[in-house]
């Protein structure tokens, strides 16, 4: 489990990345914890990083721990699962073409 201070991002990308090497496609959303989704926006990304993520994909507050779900019920739960064995091409950092803030050291 990533630890720094760009955790809850590893978290995102890992969800997505699940997502699209079981799916093989792009989820419509991914539900988080409300204080994972504001540490993203505040802190990790900023605001407009945040809104270019959100552009891609909903980011939804919920009870998960990073759940990747579309409208057909297929889902990749972080939480539960982990990170996926392989990442897909692109990865989610591509796809999403963010990173996190440079002053965080990571």
């Amino acid at each position: 489990m990533p630890n720094g201070g760009d955790k809850n991002f590893v978290r995102l990308c890992a969800a997505l990345d699940g997502f699209r090497q079981r799916h093989g496609r792009w989820p419509a959303r991914v539900v988080a914890y409300p204080a994972s989704l504001e540490d993203l926006r505040q802190h990790v990304l900023g605001r407009a990083a945040y809104d270019a993520v959100t552009g891609k994909v909903a980011l939804i507050q919920g009870d998960a721990g990073f759940r990747a779900e579309d409208d057909g019920g297929n889902i990749y739960d972080y939480g539960q699962e982990g990170f996926p064995e392989a990442r897909p091409n692109p990865s989610a950092e591509e796809w999403l073409g963010v990173h996190p803030r440079r002053d965080l050291g990571y």
